[in-house]
């Protein structure tokens, strides 16, 4: 539930999430590039496991172990950046908005 204005008092008010956002963006990109290095290693793997499947095997393998390895460090990154950046929201950030009188503040205001 958003707070009251402090400065009007309407209850017209929004959470902008801009620590969770900007957070999230950038665990987002660092964990995607921490993936591609990674994937490296996943697409030898990969590469050995397709091994199995004939000679288009470790092509796609290969390939197949790169992607995997970049979405799961993306994913980790962003999850870990919207966490901080929750934090931030809440406790560094003025994360509210009046659409009344746009004055920005917050939840320590309170």
């Amino acid at each position: 539930m958003n707070p009251d204005c402090p400065r009007c008092r309407s209850t017209r008010v929004v959470t902008l999430h801009v620590g969770r956002k900007t957070c999230g963006a950038l665990g987002t990109a660092a964990g995607a590039a921490t993936g591609f290095s990674t994937a490296v290693s996943g697409a030898r793997v990969g590469a050995a496991a397709g091994l199995i499947a004939g000679p288009a095997g470790p092509t796609l393998g290969g390939i197949a172990g790169a992607i995997v390895g970049g979405l799961v460090g993306g994913f980790a990154g962003g999850s870990a950046g919207a966490a901080v950046g929750e934090m931030l929201d809440e406790t560094v950030l003025d994360s509210f908005e009046c659409l009344e009188c746009d004055y920005r503040f917050s939840a320590e205001l309170e």
